[in-house]
């Protein structure tokens, strides 16, 4: 019964999920309370306004702004994630989505000049200890998969004028925005201003300083396109993803 539950509601985010047969009923039960849980823990976001939405929250994860905070069915928060959601548009987070443990999520680092957005879609999984800023805006499309310690910074200082100090120079600010069906390894930095297509792959340890089309494999420091996949293998991706 518990085995059935499980695949039931693990086909709601993956049709093609399944069990290992080596998942004992005793591991089963752990994960299933573990869940529980972080179901209960959500309920927090009753006490802020919010519908729950099955909303999951690990351990000691901290909210501020709930506000300004929009998220989707069954989406996952892992254990120690701080969020401030406070900025123009705000956050969201599409439906089962989820962020890894020990991640902040930051939109706005000034009440002064508030930050503009973070957009995460539908179906994303973002690995442990990211760090996500939302000044200048950050949308992240459906369906990437991405891994731990990612880094994205929308914004830039200006310093010019060597005459004063860096910090008193303000900031420009231009935006990130990634495109649907991205998979994206550890260790990734992106900057202000970047648009990176629909369908690429980014190399572990890559810092993308530039806009990189759609259906190209991204590495290096500073990031190059190393090859574009072909439409074969595209078709073949899109068929897995579907």
């Amino acid at each position: 019964m518990l085995r059935a539950f499980i695949i039931y509601f693990g086909k709601k985010k993956n049709s093609s999920f399944t069990l290992d047969e080596q998942v004992s009923t005793g591991m089963l039960f752990s994960f299933f309370i573990d869940k529980a849980a972080s179901v209960i823990r959500g309920f927090r976001a009753l006490f802020n306004g919010k519908y729950a939405k099955q909303l999951m929250l690990g351990k000691r994860v901290t909210v501020s702004n709930w506000k300004y905070f929009n998220y989707g069915k069954c989406v996952q928060i892992g254990k120690d994630v701080s969020i401030n959601a406070f900025g123009n548009e705000g956050l969201t987070i599409g439906d089962y989505s989820w962020i890894g443990a020990m991640s902040f999520l930051k939109v706005s680092f000034s009440i002064h000049q508030p930050g503009e957005f973070i957009r995460i879609g539908n179906h994303v999984g973002i690995g442990e200890y990211a760090h996500l800023g939302g000044a200048g805006g950050l949308e992240i499309d459906d369906d990437c998969i991405i891994g731990p310690y990612f880094s994205c910074h929308p914004e830039n200082h200006q310093f010019i004028n060597h005459q004063e100090l860096i910090r008193l120079q303000g900031v420009t600010r231009s935006g990130i925005k990634i495109g649907k069906n991205c998979w994206i390894g550890a260790k990734v930095t992106i900057l202000d201003g970047v648009v990176i297509g629909n369908n690429c792959v980014i190399a572990a340890g890559a810092v993308v300083t530039k806009n990189m089309p759609s259906n190209s494999v991204i590495g290096g420091v500073p990031a190059n396109v190393i090859k574009i996949l072909s439409a074969e293998n595209m078709k073949m991706s899109s068929a897995h993803v579907a």
